[in-house]
């Protein structure tokens, strides 16, 4: 079994998962066709971002994540990101950019129009496998959260508070979409409030470090690592409160944990040096993608995110 062919994308109800491949380069668009199409995924193609955008605009179901490369004409990678981000139906679709293999510039302008995965061309099939694999647990996780949005968002209607206590990671889902229901367009919500949520367990109750993580995820062992340790009563005392509390104009979203906090200054900006790490860039994103303001207390082990409304709020 080789790397292309040695981590199938699951289907949700029988249905294959979608890829709207973007490039102007023919030779380059039959290439990662192919490996998309041996990893399983269904694959559309764009010759331009004005293309792409039209297509998801007119549609915004055809694709679960969409691979672009930078630099094309009419409409490159970055102006199609930004497009697909100004609009609610496209804006959590997760967006792969092509770059070159030492092109910081290029990566800095993608972080700033919200791309947060990256492949080098040429790409090589493992790290495409590891690429997708990225996005596609993204795309399962908003599934997951939205599914449960719909079962209670109208129970949510009046309340004006909610407080959660967690520890595992299998509780994240839940009280991400419980948390979110407050916020009145909790689509915007949910991926912000899930980095701030999953890094107070994973960093502050299960106590993983950054090199730890992204050792294990190279290894291939973080998923059974994270469990074995949410059940290893040497950490049984961790707990995370997450919180969310409609203000005037919009939702603020506190989460804080009993664990030693860590140095979150450096993780605050989106650095380019970090945009092909396995890890590391959670807290960015939710930073300048999810909240209009993110602030974390000294120590790090407590950070409050705002999200305006319908009007702003200036505190």
């Amino acid at each position: 079994m080789n790397a292309m062919t040695a981590s199938m994308p699951e289907t949700v109800g029988k249905r294959q998962r979608r890829v709207l491949l973007v490039d102007d380069d023919r030779s380059s668009l039959l290439v990662l066709s192919g490996m998309l199409e041996s990893l399983g995924y269904a694959v559309e193609t764009a010759e331009n971002g004005a293309e792409a955008f039209t297509m998801m605009r007119e549609d915004a179901q055809r694709a679960d994540i969409v691979v672009t490369d930078f630099m094309m004409p009419v409409m490159d990678g970055v102006g199609l990101t930004r497009s697909l981000k100004r609009i609610d139906a496209t804006r959590n679709i997760p967006v792969v950019m092509m770059t070159g293999a030492n092109s910081d510039d290029d990566m800095t302008a993608g972080i700033a129009a919200g791309v947060f995965y990256y492949l080098t061309k040429p790409p090589a099939p493992g790290l495409v496998t590891s690429v997708m694999n990225s996005a596609l647990q993204e795309v399962e996780r908003n599934e997951r959260v939205r599914h449960e949005l719909g079962s209670h968002q109208s129970a949510f209607r009046n309340m004006e508070v909610a407080r959660f206590r967690l520890r595992s990671p299998d509780e994240v889902d839940a009280v991400v979409s419980l948390m979110a229901s407050l916020h009145h367009e909790p689509d915007a919500a949910i991926q912000g409030i899930y980095e701030l949520v999953q890094n107070a367990v994973e960093h502050g109750v299960l106590r993983f470090g950054l090199k730890e993580k992204t050792r294990l995820l190279a290894e291939g062992g973080w998923e059974e690592a994270l469990k074995a340790r949410a059940h290893d009563p040497r950490y049984a005392k961790g707990i995370v409160e997450a919180t969310a509390m409609r203000r005037k104009g919009g939702t603020l979203f506190v989460v804080k944990d009993n664990g030693p906090g860590f140095t979150w200054k450096p993780f605050l900006a989106s650095d380019p040096a970090r945009a092909a790490a396995r890890c590391g860039r959670g807290i960015a994103r939710a930073a300048n993608y999810s909240f209009d303001r993110l602030v974390y207390n000294e120590s790090g082990n407590q950070v409050a995110g705002y999200l305006a409304g319908e009007a702003r709020v200036v505190w």
